[in-house]
């Protein structure tokens, strides 16, 4: 009888073992897959959008009059100045467009206030017992600027400048303690603006500010006529005319509230 080979029988063995080994690894649950967790990055804000709001604070309006021609009531070149000021507020709407970090923009705004103040000078010829008294008020003041700005995620820090208007009463009295003689004139004034402020996002659409505007109207001459009085004594004195230039300005601050329709972005970024 022939004997069997030696490395028939090996051979046998490790086919077995390897038949048993698959089995077993069949009955074994797949292997999970690998987790990656997400990775949260910080909220960037987001400036671009259409906003409008609303501001309140405080103007001081700077006026000098001067009399440019020599009158009954002044020579030329006497000057009064006064510095009134008073609560005032509005609105505003605007657009930003960012381009991180950097934002560029226009608004509107319209301001209401009641700043209004009068200073009295001597008349030339009547011994310092008549007296001409100039009073400015504002009414209101609306300016269209351009913005540019710098954000800083939550926070933007902007310049701002362009044109303003501003309506306004000029007023002339004669007096000797009671008015004896009164010319208004009433204008709407164009000037120029600039300013700037910082503006923080409470929320994706909610944003406060705080800004500060120079409005200056330039000089612009004025003609009071009839202003005709009595003197104490029972005098006629009739004033042709009394031509006056007054220059302008006035400065604004105020603190604001912003409510912004995003065109884009907000939100918490997540990759994976």
């Amino acid at each position: 009888m022939r004997r069997r080979s030696p490395g028939l029988l090996v051979g046998i063995v490790v086919a077995a073992g390897a038949l048993a080994t698959a089995a077993t690894a069949a009955d074994l649950p797949a292997p999970a897959p690998a987790y990656y967790p997400p990775v949260y990055r910080p909220v960037i804000y987001d400036w671009t959008g259409i906003y409008g709001g609303v501001h309140v604070g405080a103007g001081v309006m700077q006026d000098e009059v001067t009399a440019t021609t020599t009158t009954i009531l002044q020579n030329a070149g006497a000057q009064t100045r006064y510095t009134p000021f008073a609560v005032a507020g509005g609105a505003q709407a605007g657009f930003n467009v960012e381009f991180a970090p950097f934002v560029i923009g226009a608004e509107g705004t319209f301001t209401w206030t009641d700043i209004s103040g009068s200073n009295f000078f001597p008349a030339s010829n009547f011994g310092g017992l008549v007296a001409v008294r100039s009073t400015s008020a504002a009414h209101w003041y609306g300016t269209a600027t351009g913005k540019i700005g710098y954000a800083a995620n939550d926070f933007l820090f902007y310049a701002k400048g362009g044109a303003a208007w501003m309506s306004v009463n000029y007023t002339e009295d004669v007096t000797a303690g009671p008015v004896l003689g009164e010319r208004i004139l009433t204008d709407t004034r164009t000037g120029f603006t600039v300013g700037g402020g910082v503006e923080f996002g409470m929320t994706e659409n909610l944003s406060a500010r705080v800004e500060y505007d120079f409005l200056d109207f330039g000089t612009k001459s004025y003609n009071f006529t009839s202003l005709n009085f009595t003197v104490p004594g029972g005098a006629l004195v009739p004033v042709a005319a009394f031509p006056v230039s007054v220059k302008s300005v006035t400065h604004l601050i105020s603190v604001g509230l912003n409510y912004r329709f995003n065109w884009a972005g907000g939100g918490t970024l997540v990759t994976k």
